[in-house]
């Protein structure tokens, strides 16, 4: 599966968000700047009905990865100090 990127400016820098499931391992991994913040369980049913958050900081700025699994795939939203990417 190809990763979700995004750029987002942050502290008059811009950073790089990356999310990639490798489904292989059953795990999420979040990406900023290439190094590694935070981790989720990527099985097909270990997020359940309901979209999943996964808090995590860029620069001291806090963010939130929001999962969404479909039936085939997943689907990623990116908020940023509270306002949607």
């Amino acid at each position: 599966m190809a990763a979700k990127v995004w750029t987002v400016r942050v502290k008059k820098r811009d950073h790089t968000v990356e999310v990639k499931r490798k489904p292989w391992l059953a795990i999420g991994e979040i990406k900023v700047d290439g190094k590694l913040v935070g981790m989720f369980p990527a099985k097909a049913l270990s997020l359940g009905l309901f979209h999943k958050q996964q808090p995590f900081e860029i620069a001291g700025v806090p963010c939130i990865l929001k999962i969404k699994p479909g039936i085939w795939n997943y689907s990623y939203e990116l908020d940023v100090d509270g306002e949607p990417v």
